[in-house]
């Protein structure tokens, strides 16, 4: 007698037509958001012909523009790193007094967490341009406003790892009756240190690119450069900025996982 085959599903009933809506609902989506656009589809052929031109005058680069440049790279990096610092000083107190397991007022850490996730909600470049708009463009306005997002990215990441810290030693302090501010300088602060550096160097090459970007906005640096560039449509120049960033980028992201790997090591 032959033995009676079993039939087994492979997937969950109704599957098959949970991905078919799936894909008519991202198609959908994809259609309304590309004719939301008005994209002009006519035009971006027509206008392809011109990248065979751009792409030579581009085949260039510029060595007089050479010491501008790296005036430019030098105050972009200026201002991350100034503004990584002070935001990385506000962190630092700010996670203390908001982590669960040593705040020394839960409503205060609640408010903390909240005003952090507000400014991690607001974009970026949001941030430097209502700076801007409330104090100017200029060096000033790009500092204060790179360091909303460097406070919002780092206070997080700090609290998560000052809760990581002290657990058994934390209550063996207070029991002993030991300050709040030495059991962080003394218990906590320690610890929590080479997670902190880590979290830094990681902000670090996100700074750098972002002050870059802010240059095109109106702060100093040079994406200002770049951005004037564009506009005189000096190809050579864009070319040679361009190569010169992206150069900078590279060794910053070598310098920063070099940091991180021997901080947690």
């Amino acid at each position: 007698m032959e033995a009676e085959m079993e039939e087994y599903r492979i997937e969950p009933a109704g599957a098959g037509i949970k991905k078919g809506l799936a894909v008519i609902v991202l198609a959908a989506g994809f259609i309304g958001s590309f004719m939301g656009l008005g994209i002009d589809m006519g035009k971006f052929v027509e206008r392809l012909s011109n990248v065979g031109p751009v792409l030579r005058r581009m085949a260039a680069i510029n060595l007089t523009i050479l010491p501008d440049i790296a005036a430019g790279i030098g105050i972009s990096m200026a201002l991350a790193v100034v503004s990584l610092l002070a935001g990385a000083v506000i962190s630092v107190i700010l996670a203390f007094l908001a982590a669960s397991n040593i705040t020394p007022l839960p409503i205060l850490a609640a408010a903390i967490k909240g005003i952090v996730a507000v400014i991690r909600a607001v974009p970026a470049l949001v941030w430097v341009l209502m700076v801007a708009a409330s104090i100017g463009f200029g060096n000033t306005g790009g500092m204060i406003g790179l360091m909303f997002p460097v406070i919002g990215y780092l206070t997080k990441s700090f609290i998560a790892t000052i809760e990581e810290q002290g657990g058994g030693a934390i209550e063996a302090m207070r029991a002993s009756g030991t300050r709040w501010i030495d059991i962080v300088l003394k218990g906590l602060l320690p610890e929590s240190i080479p997670g902190f550096i880590s979290w830094i160097a990681i902000r670090f090459e996100s700074n750098i690119a972002e002050s870059i970007s802010f240059g095109m906005v109106g702060v100093s640096g040079i994406g200002m450069l770049l951005n004037r560039a564009i506009y005189q449509y000096k190809y050579s120049s864009i070319t040679t900025i361009i190569l010169v960033i992206f150069l900078s980028m590279f060794v910053i992201e070598i310098l920063s996982n070099y940091i991180t790997a021997k901080v947690r090591k």
